[in-house]
């Protein structure tokens, strides 16, 4: 062997020694339960989920922004999304609802409740500016709105 193959041979070697500890290294991490990489590596199955926890606050402010911007972008559904009872006796008509939207500037919740009444979750929400939105909830993202406490009992 001439001295060009003995470090080629050199070089080989090495290279195939860093390989070999580079994947006994990962396999180790792999292992290691204390590094935490266990379930970053983890491979989901199919309808598998991570749950999430969601606060009631934020909840409400999901709620009032999903109005909003339904008010914003497809006036005629957020006019749906009004409770049918509380729509019938507050405006006569859907320009009537419009000149209503409005006059309100976009609402930054100041405060909010949260109430379990008759099978239903109502969000109460009252605005920087003084405004009410309630949300009668049957499930998740799924309610009816009350632009105020007064013209109907949301209970």
């Amino acid at each position: 062997m001439d001295k060009k193959q003995v470090k080629t041979v050199i070089i080989i070697a090495v290279l195939i020694s860093v390989f070999v500890l580079s994947y006994l290294v990962i396999k180790k991490y792999k292992e290691d339960n204390s590094l935490g990489y266990i379930e970053y590596l983890k491979h989901y199955e199919a309808n598998e989920y991570i749950s999430t926890y969601i606060s009631d606050e934020d909840m409400a402010r999901r709620y009032l922004n999903d109005f909003m911007y339904t008010v914003y972008h497809d006036l005629s559904a957020s006019y749906n999304l009004l409770n049918e009872e509380y729509r019938d006796a507050k405006f006569k008509s859907i320009n009537e609802y419009s000149n209503y939207i409005k006059s309100l500037n976009y609402p930054t919740m100041d405060k909010y409740y949260k109430k379990d009444a008759n099978g239903y979750i109502i969000f109460g929400i009252y605005t920087k500016d003084g405004h009410y939105f309630g949300f009668k909830t049957k499930g998740v993202m799924q309610y009816s709105v009350y632009l105020d406490e007064e013209t109907v009992e949301i209970w």
